[in-house]
């Protein structure tokens, strides 16, 4: 999944010949910030299991995927007291 201003097309240019490298199928998914906002607020199955999974996280974390989706977790830090 890719959040930000790039088109699906640019993606899977970039991509490349990432599948063999990968030995898997790579299928991404692209959003606007808005977009994402927007689907996550209105509950979208495959974005809340995104973000109530566990993910490889290539750039950024998930602290930055939270904050752009809106979404506070209660609990989900282990090191504070």
């Amino acid at each position: 999944m890719i959040l930000g201003q790039i088109s699906l097309d640019d993606v899977l240019a970039a991509l490349g010949g990432i599948e063999a490298a990968v030995g898997r199928a790579v299928n991404p998914t692209v959003y606007s910030s808005g977009e994402y906002r927007s689907k996550l607020a209105s509950g979208n199955h495959y974005l809340n299991s995104v973000i109530r999974d566990k993910k490889v996280v290539l750039f950024g974390d998930e602290d930055e995927l939270r904050k752009v989706g809106g979404v506070r977790l209660a609990g989900t830090r282990t090191d504070e007291s």
